[in-house]
């Protein structure tokens, strides 16, 4: 079963399509998880790229619901129907008359997927998705490398195709590759696209750039479209451009944080409320939560009052798909808030809250040691290094860790004490797991490693399996 954000990358469409495809019946997903989270099966993802062609076929969506209803039959009739329609229209629909008499030969042979380039590079995604729940990711990256090669005529040239560059872009994202990621924003972003894949490609080339460590051009890049979006875009997406955490690091990390700030400040004071974005209205108040906490003296009544509006979002529909996870997001909060306020009886009162939280929540095991090893990296963050050592053994009874949980994990230990040798132990299982720039980037920006005597004897046994 795949997430939602997981379906949206392999069918090529985004999750904002996903969750209208719900609401308005045309695709919903086959279950949902105990917390109540969309999950779509493989067969979801076939009617997805089915959808997805009979839109590039000129099929509305009424139609479209009709046909994935409808007998081989009649769906081979209304093919024919509209191929002779279009091959009225002009030369320039050949293509589309092809694309046709392709699905028409889909149908007449079974109903089996048409060999195209798309839905090959989509499958070995898929495979490499499944077979990374139980293998070693370094071991398929030949599956994502083949993936590549098939997009590539479809991802280059001077007429991309939209679905591929959202594909690859997420092919990059797995393999870790920001600098062919970058470069394929801004290739994609020359040849103007329609808006929404504008906004897409932005927001992922301001990413990309701030994993590059090119701040300044990600600041550049992303103040431009915010501004963009509040002139040209009605107030109800203005919460989109800007509520993710990652891009706000590219304006901490140039030195930029407080024009980030007044921008939110705008954003925040003009967006119209809407349900399809309470998501991303409820990320930009955490982002800006998160902005601010670094001063938390400053900041204080900003994020409390910023934190109880979190909340008011939970409220405002006991029906919402996302409000386990933002509940989570909100106990998560709490206790940095209380931590950053130097609140000691604060703090336990906020932890006991969360771990009731995700007591009670029967979230699947992995998620549930995913949740305790954010609360371990806010204790480690906070120097509160005994705590985050029990939290961090707390995830591993449900999950092995990713390389940042190892790496922070390692950190942790060797500011707490514990021998030299579980803290190599700890950093060659992270080096298993991560890159080796971002595993060099996190210890040369961690305090406690790079103040420490042996600190390239540390680095060299978490690179020695990188």
């Amino acid at each position: 079963m795949y997430k939602v954000g997981e379906a949206a990358a392999l069918s090529g469409v985004t999750v904002r399509t996903l969750h209208h495809y719900d609401a308005i019946g045309l695709l919903q997903p086959s279950t949902r998880s105990d917390a109540d989270y969309r999950l779509y099966s493989p067969g979801d993802v076939r009617a997805l790229r089915r959808i997805r062609r009979y839109q590039a076929l000129g099929f509305s969506l009424d139609e479209i619901k009709e046909l994935l209803e409808a007998s081989g039959k009649k769906r081979v009739a209304a093919l024919r129907t509209q191929r002779d329609a279009i091959r009225q229209r002009a030369a320039e629909t050949a293509g589309i008359v092809q694309a046709i008499n392709r699905e028409i030969t889909m149908e007449n042979g079974g109903g089996s997927e048409p060999p195209d380039r798309l839905g090959r590079a989509q499958a070995l995604v898929s495979e490499y998705s499944e077979r990374a729940k139980s293998e070693g990711v370094p071991q398929l990256s030949p599956l994502l490398a083949e993936a590549l090669d098939i997009l590539r005529p479809l991802t280059t040239g001077a007429s991309m195709d939209a679905a591929a560059v959202r594909l690859a872009v997420w092919v990059h994202h797995l393999r870790f590759d920001h600098a062919n990621l970058a470069d394929l924003c801004q290739r994609y972003l020359a040849q103007d696209p329609d808006w929404e894949g504008r906004a897409f490609v932005t927001l992922e080339l301001v990413t990309a750039l701030t994993l590059l460590e090119r701040h300044q051009d990600g600041v550049d890049v992303h103040r431009a479209h915010i501004e963009q979006v509040m002139a040209q875009r009605p107030p109800s997406e203005w919460a989109d451009a800007m509520w993710n955490s990652t891009q706000l690091w590219c304006w901490t990390a140039a030195g930029r944080r407080d024009a980030w700030m007044e921008l939110f400040r705008a954003i925040d004071a003009g967006v119209e409320p809407t349900p399809e974005n309470r998501e991303n209205r409820y990320e930009l108040l955490h982002t800006a939560v998160m902005a601010m906490g670094t001063e938390h003296e400053r900041y204080a009544d900003d994020i409390d009052v910023l934190t109880q509006r979190m909340a008011d979002i939970i409220a405002e529909d006991p029906n919402w798909s996302e409000r386990l996870w933002a509940e989570q997001r909100f106990e998560q909060q709490s206790v940095g808030n209380a931590v950053r306020r130097g609140d000691p009886d604060g703090v336990t009162r906020a932890v006991d809250a969360y771990r009731s939280f995700l007591e009670r929540c029967d979230w699947p095991a992995e998620m549930i040691g995913t949740a305790y090893s954010n609360l371990a990296a806010i204790m480690h963050w906070e120097s509160r290094h005994e705590e985050a050592l029990g939290f961090f053994a707390r995830a591993l009874q449900d999950q092995e860790l990713d390389g940042y949980g190892y790496a922070w994990f390692a950190s942790a230990s060797l500011a707490s004490g514990a021998p030299r040798e579980r803290v190599t132990e700890l950093l060659v299982e992270a080096g298993r797991r991560m890159e080796s720039a971002d595993a060099m980037r996190i210890f040369n920006e961690d305090a406690v490693l790079s103040a420490d005597a042996d600190k390239d004897e540390l680095l060299n046994a978490l690179l020695q399996t990188a």
